[in-house]
């Protein structure tokens, strides 16, 4: 049998209140709330400042690149075929027609009497000693005698030399005889096929002011 009319609509009533309480007692979904979207915000900014921080950081860690007058690479060998002149031929001021092509047959000129021709042997086994074992020294520095001599002509040639000396306490004299600004400025800017060679070079003209004690450019 069917139920009454009375009896459904109460069955009708009460079903739809049960329905309504429980719609109610049921949590809401909020993809995000007011407060968590503000906290999300906040959290989003601090991030990307924390980030935008740490990449300026980074990039301040990173050294400009080092910018210079191509000359001081020629000043660079032509300084250190100074150096070894200086060096071999210790009691003498000036070297017009020396070059370290030429060394041996110099120590043969120098050592030689220019009016009787008589040879001083001593001096010359004294220079010739001198030259040798600079030589050999050098040599623990990859330096080639029969190389990087030609090498420096050719770079002198090429880019020239300082045309103006820096100030001895300017921030330029002090950068030019820096190692470190050295090595980076042929590092930035030599061409890539001489970068090998400059730098050798470099490491001997470092040894060279550690030996007679003066400034890697000396003038």
């Amino acid at each position: 049998t069917k139920p009454s009319g009375l009896w459904q609509n109460t069955f009708d009533e009460r079903q739809f209140k049960r329905d309504l309480q429980q719609s109610r007692s049921k949590p809401e979904h909020r993809t995000s709330s007011p407060v968590n979207f503000k906290s999300f915000l906040q959290s989003s900014v601090l991030k990307d400042t924390e980030e935008a921080a740490e990449l300026q950081k980074s990039q301040a860690d990173v050294p400009p690149p080092v910018i210079g007058p191509p000359r001081l690479f020629g000043e660079i060998a032509y300084q250190l075929d100074r150096r070894i002149l200086s060096y071999v031929f210790q009691a003498h001021q000036r070297f017009y027609g020396f070059t370290l092509l030429n060394i041996p047959e110099k120590i043969i000129e120098v050592s030689t009497h220019p009016l009787t021709g008589k040879v001083d042997e001593g001096y010359q086994l004294h220079l010739t000693k001198r030259y040798t074992d600079l030589m050999e020294e050098l040599s623990q520095l990859e330096y080639k005698a029969a190389l990087h001599p030609p090498f420096c002509e050719f770079i002198i040639n090429t880019y020239g030399i300082l045309k103006e000396r820096p100030s001895k306490h300017s921030s330029q004299g002090t950068e030019y005889n820096d190692p470190d600004f050295l090595m980076k400025l042929i590092e930035n800017i030599a061409p890539r096929r001489l970068q090998k060679d400059l730098l050798l070079v470099l490491s001997c003209l470092c040894y060279m002011a550690a030996k007679d004690k003066k400034p890697l450019l000396a003038w």
